[in-house]
């Protein structure tokens, strides 16, 4: 028995209760030394919290402390209410209680204190949340960046508007010089405000054989420097009066009415949803802050900086915008929730997540349209791996800095395309010999006639797509042309094979008057100028005309010459003459009306339009002049009296047309 009395004695020793001033009380942690005593935990409304608040009792040596007594007690009694007010630490030295909010949503602070020493103390705050805040958390940030990419694209919409013709005329001006090319990328990424847009037009027009490689190289890296505008504007932390922007803009907008400068409150109303749904995204995201894990998440993005390049891909490819992106980054930099080290990664992934749209653009397209795609992404993936590989020294660069987290995350976003372009600029010429040697071949084959400078794409560019029915309106018209010069020839020569080609030819015509139509139906739908929608109505009455120039030459001149081919007929030398005059005449009024819609020149379309009475009168005449060679007993004129005359009335019919053509083109805007 005497043997266990020392065993006994020290069991006793060590659970009865140290004096209070060898205690040391603070938040429990394990075994490699992470927090785990609850605290910083969201928790909802009215219900207990999912991990009860731990702290651990030790003695000034550091062993657990058994059987002391810790107070725990809410700072806000209304806030706050927990199970037991006190409690005893068991063998490890823990004591806990689970506590429950009952107040406003919010942080809500506890205290525990030893019993006998209520001076030492430690503080835990736990998040108060609404019940499912998960799911209007969610909620919020999704409406809110839909606000906020709303807002952007209503701001770029109404600064192309305000812009109206010059953004088309910027980029059909390009030339070879790399200079004059990356300026004008900056200033039309300024306008459309997304990189990507820019780059996806610029395929288009590559597509339609408007611009080729070496005008476009310049002009991207100007549009990557473009969309940095945005973010930089971004950057500045306006929320607090965005909704003044939101109601001056609508507000002036319901005064501007139909007034030519009624986009520039657009853009207004525009600029103020865009920190307005940044807004909404920053609150929807606070109560995140108070999960451990997902401040991980931003964390480990610094860690794995692949991890976050891919992030950043996959969200510039999802919303289509690498200022969009960047915007995302910011707002989480107002709420604390990432640094410039975490975001680093995701802004060189955003910048090389621009490649995918381009690329998709130019799938299927053309040769040149696809080196553009690929000029885009050689730029960006060089970039990218140069700064993937020197993400620290950048960081550190852009740090130094200084400046709040949002300003640093913009400033890098500004300073990876200025490095970028500062490096590949000089370089331009050898790195077009590289991208032409890298980008695959577009697969050559037979394709089906169609329209070339028809393009959904730039439909959100109005000014473009304008431009680019007003191309596949002139290729009509030269089709057009081409057809009323040689019918002259299947009517004189019998040529029937050359007929049937004719009447093949108007498929052609057919084909871009179904295609030109809907495509200008669906460009009205958007919100357009006063002067870009009237010239897209004038441009419909112009296809409309040709269309009909096509139809009378097909089905009325080349029934006659294939009927005059079965019946073997010949017009007599003065009929023959005759037609050659008008249908001389009917050319004339076509081309000068061509050339004035070409050049845009008022005199010619005025010209041509004079030349409907005068073509009219020579019809006229020389109506009179086949009746006189019928009174007279001319055998072929006899024969062919149905044919000559039907002719006459068509080329006249034509002519009318085309003098129409000439009033359009009065008609539109200057």
């Amino acid at each position: 028995m005497r043997r266990w009395l020392p065993i006994v004695a020290a069991l006793a020793l060590l659970a009865a209760p140290a004096r209070s001033g060898d205690l040391r009380i603070a938040k429990a942690t394990d075994a490699l030394g992470n927090d785990d005593s609850g605290d910083q935990q969201p928790a909802v409304i009215g219900e207990d919290a999912r991990r009860p608040l731990v702290v651990q009792v030790t003695t000034a040596r550091g062993r657990a402390a058994v059987g002391a007594r810790v107070v725990f007690e809410p700072v806000d009694p209304a806030a706050v209410a927990i199970d037991r007010p006190g409690a005893v630490t068991d063998i490890k030295g823990y004591a806990r209680c689970l506590p429950r909010p009952i107040g406003a949503p919010g942080p809500a602070y506890l205290t525990a204190s030893l019993a006998d020493d209520p001076a030492r103390r430690v503080t835990f705050r736990i998040q108060a949340m609404r019940p499912h805040w998960w799911l209007v958390a969610f909620l919020g940030a999704a409406g809110g960046i839909a606000l906020f990419l709303f807002g952007l694209r209503f701001c770029s919409r109404g600064l192309q508007k305000a812009a109206g013709s010059r953004l088309r005329q910027m980029l059909w001006s390009l030339t070879g010089n790399r200079y004059a090319g990356m300026g004008v990328g900056v200033l039309v990424t300024a306008i459309i405000q997304s990189s990507t847009a820019t780059t996806v037009m610029l395929v288009s027009l590559a597509n339609a054989g408007l611009i080729g490689l070496r005008q476009v190289l310049g002009v991207i890296l100007g549009a990557d420097i473009g969309t940095t505008i945005t973010v930089q504007l971004i950057a500045f932390k306006l929320s607090d009066y965005c909704l003044v922007f939101v109601a001056g803009g609508f507000l002036a907008m319901v005064a501007a009415g139909k007034r030519p400068w009624r986009f520039y409150p657009q853009i207004v109303f525009g600029f103020g949803l865009i920190f307005y749904g940044m807004k909404l995204t920053a609150d929807a995201m606070e109560p995140l802050k108070a999960l451990p894990w997902f401040l991980g998440l931003f964390s480990g993005m610094a860690a794995l900086p692949l991890a976050g390049v891919l992030i950043g891909i996959l969200m510039t490819l999802v919303v289509r915008s690498s200022a969009a992106t960047i915007g995302i980054l910011l707002t989480l930099a107002f709420q604390g929730l990432v640094d410039l080290r975490a975001a680093m990664p995701v802004i060189i992934g955003a910048n090389v997540g621009t490649c995918g749209s381009a690329l998709l653009a130019a799938w299927g397209g053309t040769a040149e349209a696809m080196l553009v795609a690929w000029g885009h992404t050689v730029f960006k993936l060089l970039a990218g791996i140069a700064a993937c590989l020197l993400i620290g020294p950048f960081t550190q660069l852009v740090a130094g800095w200084g400046g709040p987290a949002a300003r640093q995350i913009a400033n890098a976003h500004t300073a990876f395309n200025l490095i970028a372009a500062a490096l590949f600029l000089p370089l331009l010429t050898p790195l077009e010999r590289v991208i032409r040697a890298l980008a695959p071949r577009a697969a050559v084959g037979h394709k089906d006639f169609g329209p070339q400078y028809l393009d959904e794409r730039v439909l959100d560019a109005p000014s473009l797509a304008i431009g680019s029915v007003f191309r596949e309106i002139l290729r009509m018209a030269d089709l057009v042309r081409d057809m009323l010069v040689r019918s002259l020839a299947a009517l004189e020569t019998g040529d029937a094979q050359l007929a049937k080609e004719l009447v093949a030819e108007d498929d052609k015509i057919d084909t871009l008057e179904e295609a030109i139509t809907p495509f200008v139906a669906r460009l009205t739908q958007e919100e357009l100028s006063g002067d870009q929608s009237n010239r897209g109505v004038e441009l419909l009455y112009i296809v409309n005309d040709l269309e009909h120039i096509g139809d009378v030459i097909s089905k009325n001149i080349m029934g006659h010459a294939i009927k005059k081919i079965e019946l073997q007929l010949a017009f007599s030398e003065g009929g023959r003459e005759d037609i050659r005059r008008l249908h001389r005449e009917t050319v004339r009024t076509l081309e000068i009306a061509i050339d004035a819609f070409a050049s845009g020149d008022r005199a010619l379309a005025a010209q041509a339009l004079a030349r409907k009475d005068e073509v009219h009168a020579l019809e006229r005449e020389l109506y009179k002049q086949h009746l006189d060679r019928l009174s007279q007993g001319y055998r072929e004129s006899r024969e062919t009296s149905t044919i000559h005359l039907d002719l006459l009335s068509d080329l006249e019919r034509i002519n009318f047309h085309a003098s129409q053509v000439g009033a359009a083109v009065l008609a539109l805007p200057k």
